[in-house]
Formats: C-alpha cells, sequence, structure tokens
C-alpha cells in the first residue's frame, strides 16, 4: 500500500533571474555560488532538515543536465524530481502549477529557488494544520543590516513593498497588495472592518515566496487560466474571496449550493461536512468580541506566519541581496544549516598562497599560485590566479583566469572570464566570457558585452 504524503514539496527554478541579468546570462539563477555551494542546495537542505524525503524540481529543459550535475555533487539525500518547462515560453508561477496537476495530490508546500533562511518550517506548517487552512504565506521582518555597496555603477535601489493586512487576534490573512498600486490613501471594504476589526496593514514585510495550500487550490488553476501568477494575482484574488459566500438557493427545504459554472471557487473549496459538523458543534472559536462562529464559516481561509525578529530570512532575487549574503554567508552559516560543517577550502584546490584569510571560500580545482593574496572572498571551480594578484572582498565564479599583476577589490567576476596581466578593477561587475585587457583600470563599472543582456 502507498500512503500519500500529508505534504508535496515544489521548488520553483524555472527563472531567468531577469533583476540580475549580468549574473544570469549564461548560468541558471539557481546555480549562482553563495558561499561553498549552488543557491538551490539551500532550499533543498531545508527541506530535507525538515522532513521532506523527496521534492518536484521545476528548471528550464535546456538546462536540467547542467542542474542536475551540479547538485550531484552536493551531500544531499533528498530524492528530486526534475519537471521541465520550454524556456522560450513566458510561464508565471501559477502557469506552472498548473502544468503539475497531475503530479501532485495532496497539499503542497511552494517555495522559490532563491530562498535561504534559518526558520523552522514547522511553524508555519503547525498553522496550517492548526486551522485546515486554505493557504499559508511566510513574511520576514526586514533584516537589521548595514548598506552594501554593490560593484557597479552607484545607483539608488528602490525596493518593492507590499501593504500585508493581518488580523492581529488571529493571523489571518485578510489584505494583500503592491504599494504601488496606490498613490496616497488605501481604502479597504466596509465588509472587510466588519469582520475583522483588528487589522493591522504592513509596509515593511518581506514575502518569502514560500507558500503552504490546499490541493483543490492547484485543482482550481486549471480552470481559471487567466491566473498567470501566484504573488501578483492567485493570491490576492484567493484572499478576497474570503469576504465572499457561496450563494444557496431553496430547493423542497433542501439548501444545495448554486453552480453558476465550474469556475465557482467554492465548488473546490468546499469542505468535508463532518468537518463542517464538528466545528459547529464545539465551543471553540478563533475570535472574541462577537457571537459569530469560528472562522466567521469561511471556507477559504488564509493565514500568515511572520517570523521573530531574530529569524534570517532573505530571497537573492536582486543584485544587492546577491552581493549582501556572500558577504555574510560564513556568519550565517551555522544557524542556516543547523551546524553543518562548513567547508572553507575544498581537499581537490591547489593552494601554494600562503595569504589566504579566515574570510575566504575556495571551490574545487581551484589553483591559487604563490605570492598572491585573498581577503574575504570567494573563489570558484577551476579558476586560477597568477603570481602577483590579489582578491580582495570579491566573488569570483567558475573558470576565471586571473593574470599576473591583477588587482581586484569590491568585485563579481563570473563564469570564464579572463582578467589579463596589471589590471586593477575596483567595484566591478564583469559578465560572462569578458576578457579584460592588459593594463586596465576600472571603478564602478559593468563590463561585458551589451547583447548578452539584451534577451532580458
Amino acid at each position: 500500500m502507498t500512503f500519500k504524503p500529508e505534504f508535496q514539496a515544489v521548488i520553483l527554478a524555472a527563472g531567468k533571474g531577469s533583476r540580475m541579468p549580468e549574473l544570469t546570462a549564461s548560468k541558471p539563477k539557481c546555480l549562482l555560488p553563495v558561499g561553498s555551494k549552488p543557491l538551490i542546495w539551500y532550499p533543498l537542505l531545508k527541506l530535507q532538515q525538515s522532513g521532506f524525503r523527496d521534492v518536484i524540481l521545476v528548471v528550464f529543459e535546456n538546462q536540467k543536465a547542467e542542474i542536475q550535475n551540479a547538485i550531484e555533487k552536493n551531500d544531499l539525500e533528498i530524492k528530486i524530481e526534475y519537471f521541465t518547462v520550454p524556456s522560450n515560453e513566458d510561464l508565471g508561477t501559477a502557469d506552472t502549477l498548473r502544468l503539475l496537476v497531475e503530479k501532485l495530490k495532496s497539499d503542497v508546500i511552494v517555495m522559490s529557488c532563491d530562498l535561504i533562511t534559518d526558520i523552522n518550517l514547522d511553524n508555519l506548517l503547525d498553522l496550517f494544520r492548526k486551522h485546515n487552512a486554505s493557504l499559508c504565506t511566510l513574511f520576514f521582518n526586514p533584516q537589521l543590516h548595514e548598506p552594501v555597496v554593490v560593484p557597479g555603477p552607484k545607483s539608488k535601489h528602490k525596493p518593492e513593498r507590499d501593504l500585508i493586512g493581518i488580523d492581529a487576534q488571529t493571523n489571518r490573512l485578510v489584505f494583500l497588495a503592491s504599494a504601488s498600486d496606490f498613490e496616497t490613501d488605501v481604502s479597504l471594504p466596509k465588509a472587510l472592518l466588519r469582520k475583522h476589526t483588528h487589522i493591522k496593514i504592513f509596509s515593511n514585510l518581506i514575502d518569502s515566496h514560500l507558500y503552504v495550500m490546499k490541493n483543490w487550490i492547484i485543482k482550481y488553476l486549471t480552470y481559471d487560466k487567466n491566473i498567470s501568477t501566484l504573488k501578483g494575482e492567485l493570491l490576492p484574488f484567493i484572499i478576497k474571496k474570503q469576504l465572499a459566500k457561496p450563494q444557496k438557493i431553496t430547493v423542497t427545504n433542501t439548501s444545495i449550493i448554486k453552480v453558476q459554472d465550474s469556475n465557482d471557487i467554492f465548488q473546490f473549496a468546499r469542505e468535508a461536512d463532518l468537518d463542517v459538523l464538528v466545528r459547529e458543534a464545539s465551543t471553540c472559536t478563533d475570535h472574541y468580541g462577537d457571537l459569530k462562529p469560528a472562522y466567521h464559516g469561511d471556507p477559504i481561509r488564509c493565514f500568515s506566519y511572520v517570523a521573530d525578529l531574530k529569524t534570517f530570512g532573505i530571497r537573492i532575487n536582486t543584485l544587492s541581496a546577491y552581493w549582501y549574503i556572500n558577504g555574510k554567508i560564513i556568519d550565517k552559516w551555522s544557524s542556516i544549516t543547523n551546524d553543518k560543517e562548513l567547508v572553507q577550502i575544498d581537499s581537490k584546490a591547489e593552494i601554494k598562497s600562503n595569504q589566504v584569510d579566515g574570510g575566504c571560500i575556495i571551490w574545487e580545482s581551484c589553483k591559487l599560485n604563490e605570492k598572491t593574496s585573498f581577503k574575504n572572498s570567494i573563489i570558484g571551480a577551476n579558476s586560477v590566479v597568477n603570481s602577483f594578484s590579489r582578491v580582495f572582498n570579491s566573488v569570483v565564479m567558475n573558470g576565471v583566469i586571473i593574470k599576473e599583476k591583477v588587482a581586484l577589490e569590491n568585485c563579481i567576476v563570473c563564469d570564464g572570464v579572463t582578467i589579463e596581466s596589471g589590471s586593477q578593477l575596483k567595484g566591478c561587475l564583469i559578465g560572462s566570457n569578458h576578457t579584460v585587457p592588459e593594463q586596465s583600470q576600472h571603478s564602478n563599472e559593468v563590463l561585458t558585452e551589451s547583447d548578452r543582456l539584451m534577451e532580458f
């Protein structure tokens, strides 16, 4: 007998990384190096440590082999089922889940490939279980950290903000919208204010893009094909539907749900009769101040879990976030991985330099020649640094060749770059396979072939 799991996990890794195209023009976003591991390793480890035995990983068809090869090199026990989507199709996150409907038989936890956090997922899953919720979301408080100077031209990054309404009594998620949708004032429906009298509106919480949802939501997506994205379309729609009620008509003293068409969401959200009877017979309630039944009798119920201030959580979806996490990964490693060993210098690396400080991480098959110096830097696999060169506070990815007498400081160097002798680079971002000529001097620039970024 095969038992259906309580939850199935899905990681969405078929994104083009359009917010940082300089890094992802020739590399899957989920394989960007963070510390000693590719980015995708962190959410996979989080699921594994939370008791998940398998996961569906959604990737582009033309990237599957590269991603699979990278993951197999790492020490993970979770079983991965790869689900591929065409790279030439513009699929939203909800579109992708719609394709998985035949594979998803249980309730679902959906997460992005770019989430790095030390949170215990049991807290979120228990909230979902406790209330038999339709949907649960995870939010982080803003991370308190000092401003960072990101490689490349100096620019002011304006982060996206969401307006999030949460019932302070019950943790019901009752409102979600982008702050950019409003100019000055935000109007809430009177029905919402009458029903939820203790709403707090937050504008600084960070959406983790980690959602736990009932299986019926996945099935509903197959009928409402106008919904393309999770965050921008599905979540606001489901949250608003909490205010609505199934329409009823009376036929020979029997009340039945009126079905106007097959897309009626309440046909999908309908609870088992026994669950409804048990709740109605119970004296338990989730709120106070009125005589309304538990959950106000809502068949659709959305909840939010807001992590405490000590919890670390970040999405690596911008250049600044990528730069920040690589500067902090050694400090955060223990809490993120539950004290897993951090290998800072791979056993297959050839280190002839005697100036590699404790803030460095050196990947496999690197060759660091004598009379070189390294501080607070990551040196990717198969990279070579020749004599009389120094690399300070930088991220050097795979297959990079740094010739003699090169000075790198506060830089990101992508795959396959060659930096010729005598070059001095400070605060620069160097795109993949670019060659920096001899004796070049650059400061706060992006050095890449412009046509590599045009597709984004």
